[in-house]
């Protein structure tokens, strides 16, 4: 039988909710901040102030088989369910995830929506094909039979996206039409330059300000403030080769914006010690793939 508990901070039930997915999967595979979840079952998310937060975990003979993370917005009644993961069991799926509906009906919620990991700014969706490959930062990756177990308990697959993986171009590629755009830009008084990390924190806000009001049709997208942003990405100061972040400037208004980072996989996830510290630096100035986080055009 399937016992679900309620998980509360300094828990032991915050332990096991933390520890499920370091048993599901390799080191390679393991996309998870204990941080981040920890901060959003306690209340001192930057996020935390406008949502309310309901983690459950699930065992079975005293172990623990699946967890998840309710995220409720009073403002519209939406509710989310993400940082899910479970061993491949479809009834105990079954039980758990009518067990969180019920509770998204109790607060009013007319319908439950997944994977969100409390919100489109720390991650949304589910990986479909290539779950054998090692990720790659900031995608979703999961075992293969999460879909079927969400199937199974009455989910329905509403948005579906494509990565795209382009080869590099060499220098002596020419490209006419590429040419003529960028002549006609340079032209219309647009500068195109690369930040310092230095300038982070104020660039970071420009982009922010654009890409806010350009990503309002996203599927579940949610404005932010200013504030809760830059908390959230601060952190990408030290991972960002900023020599491929592109902003676009016309007349000093930033009217165009490629955020691009090295690909770490897995590794900005794990603890940080000097051999991960070498292999993070060492990505970041040698990277052989490269990750489109956004762009966006005024």
């Amino acid at each position: 039988m399937l016992t679900i508990k309620a998980v509360q901070p300094h828990s032991p039930e915050l332990v096991d909710f933390l520890a499920l997915p370091q048993k599901l999967y390799g080191k390679g595979h393991l996309m998870q901040s204990p941080e981040e979840e920890a901060s959003l079952i306690s209340g001192t998310h930057p996020l935390s102030p406008e949502i309310e937060v309901r983690a459950f975990v699930g065992y079975q003979d005293q172990q623990v088989q699946i967890r998840g993370l309710l995220t409720y917005y009073p403002v519209d009644g939406t509710c989310f369910l993400g940082y899910f993961e479970s061993l491949d069991d479809v009834d105990t799926a079954k039980q758990f995830i009518a067990y969180i509906a019920n509770q998204a009906r109790n607060l009013g919620a007319e319908k439950l929506i997944g994977p969100v990991q409390a919100s489109f700014w720390l991650g949304y969706r589910m990986q479909l094909s290539g779950h054998e490959d090692l990720p790659f930062t900031g995608e979703p990756h999961q075992p293969a039979y999460y879909p079927k177990l969400w199937e199974a308990a009455g989910f329905k697959l509403t948005e579906s996206y494509l990565s795209n993986f382009y080869p590099k171009v060499s220098p002596t590629t020419q490209e006419a039409k590429l040419a003529k755009r960028y002549e006609a830009a340079l032209a219309a008084g647009i500068k195109i330059r690369s930040p310092h990390k230095s300038d982070w924190s104020k660039v970071s806000l420009q982009v922010f300000e654009l890409l806010n009001r350009l990503y309002q049709d996203f599927p579940i997208y949610r404005s932010l403030q200013g504030g809760q942003f830059s908390a959230i990405f601060e952190k990408y100061r030290y991972i960002l080769d900023f020599s491929m972040v592109k902003l676009a400037y016309q007349e000093e208004k930033l009217v165009g914006f490629l955020i691009t980072m090295p690909d770490y996989g897995a590794l900005v996830y794990q603890k940080l010690n000097l051999f991960t510290l070498a292999k993070l630096l060492w990505i970041k100035h040698r990277a052989k793939r490269y990750i489109i986080l956004c762009l966006g055009v005024d």
